[in-house]
């Protein structure tokens, strides 16, 4: 068990830059260096999914990019498709600092309980696909209702990244 304070976003969003592509409005949220985010745990993960939806603009998914320390380097928010499947391809402003894995939060009306249905396992499985060949680990996909969180790498995948010890390091 961690003895390390909840992990919580920052309530103002002045460092989220406003983006358009498509015509699909976008953003790209950038954490004070300051204080960064660490996602050392799963708990973490679930904290940050339960929070995203009330700090920070997002209607449909977050893509959080992480560093070897799984320090948050940037998150965009409803990126389109293109920026998200291919996010390691691509350098959106403001997210230019290093990153080699990726975290999915995705808010649905509602998460039911059970098991991953077949369409989540092949998504996740394929998103996992998609940036393993760019060089990135996808650490998981969390959907979210704001009340409920489910991991499809825990429930999709045999070995996922939460049941590996990683060592905390000091920002």
């Amino acid at each position: 068990m961690s003895l390390r304070p909840r992990l919580r976003l920052p309530r103002r969003r002045s460092n989220a830059l406003t983006l358009e592509s498509f015509d699909q409005e976008w953003y790209i949220y950038t954490p004070d260096p300051d204080n960064p985010l660490v996602v050392a745990e799963f708990g973490d993960a679930v904290s940050l999914a339960m929070d995203l939806p009330d700090a920070l603009p997002i209607r449909h998914e977050a893509l959080l990019l992480l560093d070897e320390h799984r320090h948050i380097t940037a998150i965009l928010l409803d990126a389109p498709a293109e920026v998200g499947l291919f996010v390691g391809h691509c350098a959106p402003p403001g997210a230019e600092a290093p990153f080699c894995q990726t975290l999915c939060v995705v808010v649905h009306p509602s998460v039911p309980p059970g098991p991953p249905t077949n369409d989540d396992r092949h998504g996740y499985q394929a998103l996992r696909r998609m940036h393993m060949a760019q060089g990135l680990q996808l650490m998981d996909v969390l959907l979210t209702d704001g009340d409920r969180v489910r991991s499809l790498a825990i429930g999709c995948d045999p070995d996922p990244i939460w049941f590996d010890e990683f060592p905390v390091v000091a920002a």
